[in-house]
């Protein structure tokens, strides 16, 4: 299921370009709230509290414990936001 979601974000990002962001991607591919919510605080996770370690990561715990959708969202996020941002963390 992971394999298929990145897929589909790494496949319809090609198609559109950098006109819109990766959040409004996901909106317009139908992903459901609790999943973009999830996905947003892991992408900001590994992007920016990753590299400043100041504010630590963001994410919901009680959140992530009773709904599925945004665990898997912020796991996506918090992988697909590292796999986009590499050369930061040599």
């Amino acid at each position: 299921m992971k394999t298929t979601i990145l897929v589909a974000i790494m496949y319809f990002s090609v198609l559109s370009g950098c006109s819109s962001s990766r959040h409004q991607q996901l909106v317009e591919l139908g992903f459901e709230r609790a999943y973009l919510d999830g996905y947003q605080d892991g992408c900001y996770s590994r992007s920016m509290a990753g590299k400043t370690y100041q504010d630590g990561f963001r994410r919901d715990p009680e959140r992530s414990v009773v709904v599925k959708k945004y665990r898997s969202g912020w796991e996506d996020g918090f992988e697909h936001c590292y796999a986009d941002d590499r050369d930061s963390y040599l």
